[in-house]
């Protein structure tokens, strides 16, 4: 964790971000080196979970949705772009309450950014990052490229599969296929008219201008959507 993460999550207060509560430098083996005293999250790491082949239902992929973008909209207001939400960084607790880690590659719109603006492409995680993300659009990147990644996430919750990652031999190939393909639509029990899958086919449009447009729209929609929806 470096300094410029653990001052983006010291200002952030929020309850599905763990808190910093001391931080400093201590000599190690005659190194300077940092360390944090965090909060200790009870839970599982989500990337686990769908290792074991666990798929979210209708209500738990809406409860999660719902943490997701809450979470999204509450560093949007702060000008945070996380940049790195994937199942690796989620920590999933007994009563479905989510906790979101590694703001490592986090950028705080406005302020000067570490990738050369020439970077073929910046940082990311395939099958994950948005395409304007991994190309380095700088001037594309805000709260939507979070709003990508936060729907392929809960793509996989139901489906138990990346759909970019599906199929690909590597990394490359991997990025063409978030440049290219719709993921192929699922049918999850309760969606009665496919909105909640329509919701999430819209978080990952392949273009900024096609996904709602903050983390509070996609919240309304999601609103309007659940009036359609039949819990078993």
């Amino acid at each position: 964790m470096l300094g410029g993460e653990i001052e983006i999550e010291k200002g952030l207060n929020l309850p599905m971000v763990p808190r910093i509560y001391e931080t400093g430098t201590i000599e190690y083996e005659d190194t300077e080196t940092l360390y944090i005293v965090e909060q200790k999250v009870c839970g599982v790491e989500l990337r686990k979970v769908l290792n074991e082949g666990l798929h979210f239902s209708l209500k738990e992929a809406v409860f999660f949705l719902e943490q997701g973008l809450n979470f999204i909209a509450s560093i949007e207001k702060k000008g945070i772009v996380h940049r790195d939400i994937k199942p690796e960084n989620i920590i999933l607790k007994d009563d479905g309450n989510v906790f979101f880690l590694d703001f490592g590659i986090a950028r705080i719109l406005g302020a000067d950014s570490l990738t050369r603006t020439e970077a073929i492409m910046g940082p990311h995680t395939p099958g994950y990052a948005a395409p304007e993300q991994f190309n380095n659009l700088k001037k594309e990147i805000d709260s939507r490229a979070d709003i990508f990644s936060l729907g392929v996430v809960t793509y996989e919750c139901i489906t138990g599969k990346n759909p970019f990652r599906e199929g690909s031999s590597n990394a490359l190939e991997v990025l063409q296929r978030t440049e290219t393909i719709t993921p192929v639509h699922h049918t999850i029990k309760g969606d009665t008219q496919s909105q909640f899958m329509a919701l999430l086919g819209a978080m990952m449009g392949k273009y900024p201008s096609r996904r709602p447009k903050t983390a509070d729209q996609a919240l309304e929609w999601l609103e309007a959507a659940k009036m359609t929806f039949v819990y078993g």
